[in-house]
């Protein structure tokens, strides 16, 4: 589905908010209807769309995982970049100055609404979404040192190689462990996860300025309207990183779905070709990364494959299985997207 869809909460979820909602700013209240809760995809989907009188807003709660300085972290990095005019919820503040909420174990902000589709690829979306991209990258960069994110992810460790080779030894229990549909597709792909894992590990990637970078640049984090990136949005998956990660995969979810759904002609390298020669426009500094964009693609991929993998092994979780069968043909997206 293109556009986010909101769905009315039961009683007992509402009543459930009440505390919450009550501590919201006066001028807000009372509400204008009962709340709605997202129905996106996402698994731990938190968020809840507020009819007031001053507009219409969203309600966020925070993940448990997520610490307080995190919490602030992110907050502070939209609340920058909204004053560099780039397209960021501005977040509301709440307490005095802060822009969260502690109720209970909870901690809550609030962000107006944004109407916009999610990001499908078609007409010029693509180029819209190249360019946010870069301007997001660059703006990040000089982000003040009080509100930088914390350390992000790692790829190609030994521990991901580990998990690898657990899996290889644990060949006879891929049924029972991830069901026969699933672990045959896993058996299709395991020469190529092992080919680009052997690859890239003694392939040298040029060096890429290590920032505060989104790292999860899919669809579904890209608000459009008319055909114009209008929000980026979860900036949780914001860290201080070796930004071409970002890129390369910020490239790879966006350019797969432009192949879906554009009108583009259905060459992989062109549509790849065309996104670079956009991102460049406000990331200059890419030149270097753009030629490795399938390295790095990748080498996120594999991180994340490695995650789930590591996710059934160690703790029988299977909620991201979902998410494999995607993981796995990016392998191949990746390569034909970007050599």
């Amino acid at each position: 589905m293109s556009r986010p869809g909101w769905v009315k909460l039961d009683l007992a979820q509402i009543s459930a908010l009440d505390e919450v909602l009550s501590r919201l700013p006066k001028a807000l209240l009372p509400l204008q209807g009962d709340p709605e809760q997202s129905d996106a995809l996402g698994i731990n989907s938190k968020n809840f769309r507020l009819n007031t009188a001053r507009g219409v807003f969203v309600l966020k709660r925070w993940s448990d995982q997520a610490s307080p300085l995190e919490i602030s972290n992110t907050l502070s990095i939209m609340a920058w970049l909204v004053s560099q005019q780039l397209p960021v919820p501005a977040p509301v503040a709440l307490q005095g100055d802060s822009f969260a909420l502690s109720v209970g174990s909870g901690r809550w902000s609030l962000f107006p609404f944004v109407e916009g589709a999610y990001f499908s690829g078609a007409d010029d979306e693509l180029h819209s979404a190249a360019e946010a991209t870069g301007s997001l990258m660059e703006t990040l960069l000089p982000l003040p040192a009080g509100c930088l994110p914390t350390k992000g992810p790692a790829h190609l460790t030994v521990a991901d190689g580990a998990i690898l080779a657990r899996m290889k030894s644990a060949f006879r229990t891929w049924d029972a462990l991830l069901g026969e549909d699933l672990a045959a597709l896993l058996a299709l792909s395991w020469p190529l996860i092992i080919s680009e894992w052997e690859s890239l590990s003694v392939t040298r990637l040029p060096s890429s300025r290590i920032q505060a970078a989104h790292f999860d640049l899919h669809p579904h984090n890209l608000l459009v309207t008319d055909s114009r990136v209008v929000a980026v949005l979860d900036f949780e998956a914001c860290k201080v990183m070796p930004v071409g990660f970002a890129l390369g995969f910020a490239a790879l979810k966006q350019c797969r779905q432009a192949m879906s759904l554009s009108g583009l002609p259905t060459n992989p390298r062109f549509v790849g070709s065309l996104y670079a020669d956009h991102l460049l426009r406000t990331c200059p500094g890419a030149r270097e990364w753009v030629p490795h964009f399938g390295d790095f693609a990748v080498a996120e991929v594999l991180r994340r494959i490695c995650s789930i993998l590591r996710l059934n092994l160690e703790n029988g979780e299977k909620k991201w299985n979902k998410v494999l069968v995607v993981q796995l043909s990016h392998l191949g997206e990746a390569r034909a997207l970007f050599n």
